[in-house]
């Protein structure tokens, strides 16, 4: 399957990407206009043996990490895609924590309420991948993402949802 990963990978071996998790969410709604509009929120952890804590980021793509602005994408019934592909990282888990939001407004600029969620990943050991249950998430798991996100993102608003 053609990826694309010679557009974004250094020195590109099809071998060593193999087996690595792709993630594609549609979105389906029938509102019109405005009502269909959603963003993309995503925050990863890396859960390595060397680290005391699990390491949790905001995953943006580097054009995007410069703006006052916490999605990875966002737009009229935005489609999500990832497909992180590390087999240079230290064995241990890459656990991602994937949010469609409602879209900020003229009248809510930055405001955030997720509505619907699911945590998925993989565990590397050795270079090799294996994945990691596909798992619905909860309010909690909003709640605590939403903390990661109120410091780099203090002017925004995250609202208590999913």
């Amino acid at each position: 399957m053609q990826l694309g990963f010679g557009l974004v990978a250094r020195s590109f071996d099809a071998d060593l990407f193999t087996g690595f998790p792709v993630m594609r969410a549609d979105v389906e709604y029938d509102g019109l206009g405005y009502l269909a509009m959603f963003g993309w929120l995503q925050l990863v952890t890396h859960q390595w043996p060397s680290l005391e804590q699990p390491d949790t980021h905001i995953d943006l793509a580097p054009e995007l990490a410069e703006l006052d602005r916490p999605l990875c994408g966002a737009g009229y019934l935005p489609t999500f895609f990832d497909a992180p592909a590390n087999p240079d990282h230290p064995d241990g888990d890459w656990i991602a924590e994937t949010f469609l939001v409602v879209s900020p407004t003229g009248s809510r600029p930055k405001e955030l309420a997720a509505l619907a969620g699911f945590r998925w990943g993989y565990h590397l050991a050795s270079g090799r991948p294996t994945l990691l249950p596909l798992e619905a998430s909860t309010r909690a798991d909003w709640s605590r993402c939403a903390d990661v996100l109120r410091a780099p993102y203090p002017s925004w608003f995250f609202v208590d949802s999913v």
